[in-house]
């Protein structure tokens, strides 16, 4: 996750499309941005039901440290669609949600390019060491082999 002038330094069209679109004040959160390259019956992110940005301790998420006054934000450019308890997320707009919104991967139909960007508010997580920069490396599951 980066702040906004990393996008704008890294990903020029990105964070064009991010001050054009988004519903909020782009500087107080945090992105990440992702682009998947998916076959069919793979799956681009977590396909259990989990929810997101919950602090960690040693290991352990602290559900006690949650901040439900504090929004995140999600936007894919189309399928596989991320399933929350309440439905499907829509393609290509924002869906703002909360750390106690239950939510999960589908796998893909086809061969297909999906583009993910979640904005997470600064104050719902720790401060990271400056130039922080979390490495991403996507593990595909196949649907037909996933097994919890």
């Amino acid at each position: 996750m980066a702040p906004i002038s990393a996008v704008k330094d890294l990903m020029p069209e990105v964070h064009s499309f991010i001050l054009e679109t988004f519903p909020d004040d782009a500087t107080s959160f945090t992105w990440d941005v992702k682009v998947h390259m998916l076959m069919p019956r793979q799956y681009p992110c977590i396909p259990n039901w989990h929810v997101d940005a919950v602090p960690r301790l040693n290991g352990i998420q602290r559900f006690d440290l949650v901040r439900l006054d504090l929004p995140l934000y999600l936007w894919v450019s189309g399928p596989p669609l991320t399933q929350f308890e309440d439905g499907y997320l829509e393609a290509r707009v924002w869906h703002k949600y909360g750390q106690s919104d239950k939510h999960r991967g589908t796998p893909a139909a086809e061969f297909c390019w999906r583009g993910f960007i979640r904005a997470t508010h600064r104050e719902i997580e720790a401060p990271k060491e400056a130039n922080h920069m979390r490495r991403h490396s996507q593990v595909y599951l196949d649907a037909e082999n996933y097994t919890c």
